[in-house]
């Protein structure tokens, strides 16, 4: 399974990737700890000694180094370090003519283990390209805001907090009638609503017309505004006004969160 999971261990969680891979564990230890090889996928250069003991440090093109330490040496099988509070284990198992490799890291902040995983999946990803001898994947900008609206969704990272998804202000489904997607809504002295709404599936609004003005923000996943006929992607952080007399409708990939705040319009609450 080339997903990542996600087990909680006391008040931190642990982040767990298995791939099977096919070469034996000599060439993909050397793709672990060799500075050329790490080139391929690794997400920064490695500085230090391969030996259990020897502290570590971690560049990027800009910034300062992050810093770390070596705490298990073991080739071809285990190799466990630390990166500015993050613990990184690899171990790898003969199988066949291949080998497993089972990642597992403890995040320092849990708060962007979503992110995290993500990171972590498109590394694998060209951690096996390095080995089968395929060039790495370029980022991807949208694929990596879709990954990490999935990885939310898999790990249920991406529901609102409680004190703002009260019963009190669910949405009906009658109202909403959106198959999918679970919405609070709250309403201001004018009239206007704010609603918020988080996709617990891939989703599609159907086509609408809008007799009012209608704001827009996504605060995280990935959501597909389509306005008179053109798409326009949103990933986190876009905001987008759209216009009374539009023709709209909208795609949400699972896990995505949205905001919207309009007038001239009334979603009943769930009775």
């Amino acid at each position: 399974m080339k997903h990542g999971t996600l087990t909680t261990r006391g008040n931190r969680v642990e982040l767990r990737f298995e791939r099977r891979l096919a070469h034996p564990p000599e060439k993909v230890w050397r793709a672990l700890t060799d500075s050329k090889e790490l080139a391929h996928w690794f997400p920064a250069r490695i500085e230090g000694a391969r030996e259990a003991g020897a502290e570590l440090r971690f560049f990027f093109e800009e910034g300062d180094p992050g810093t770390g330490k070596i705490s298990v040496f073991d080739p071809p099988r285990v190799l466990e370090y630390t990166w500015e509070g993050d613990l990184l284990r690899w171990e790898l198992r003969p199988e066949g003519t291949g080998c497993v490799l089972v990642f597992t890291t403890i995040p320092a902040d849990r708060a962007n283990v979503a992110r995290d995983a993500t990171g972590w999946h498109f590394c694998l990803d060209n951690l096996e390209a390095a080995v089968d001898g395929n060039p790495a994947a370029g980022f991807d900008k949208e694929r990596f805001s879709a990954l990490n609206a999935e990885y939310a969704a898999r790990f249920g990272l991406g529901s609102f907090p409680a004190f703002l998804a009260g019963p009190a202000n669910r949405v009906a489904e009658g109202s909403l009638r959106l198959p999918g997607v679970e919405a609070y809504v709250f309403d201001g002295a004018d009239g206007t609503q704010l609603t918020l709404c988080h996709a617990k599936s891939d989703a599609d609004t159907g086509e609408q017309w809008r007799d009012f003005d209608e704001y827009l923000v996504v605060l995280e996943g990935s959501y597909v505004l389509t306005i008179n006929g053109m798409d326009i992607q949103l990933g986190a952080g876009r905001e987008f006004v759209v216009p009374r007399g539009a023709r709209i409708s909208g795609r949400f990939t699972a896990g995505t969160r949205t905001l919207h705040a309009f007038g001239g319009r009334r979603l009943e609450r769930a009775p």
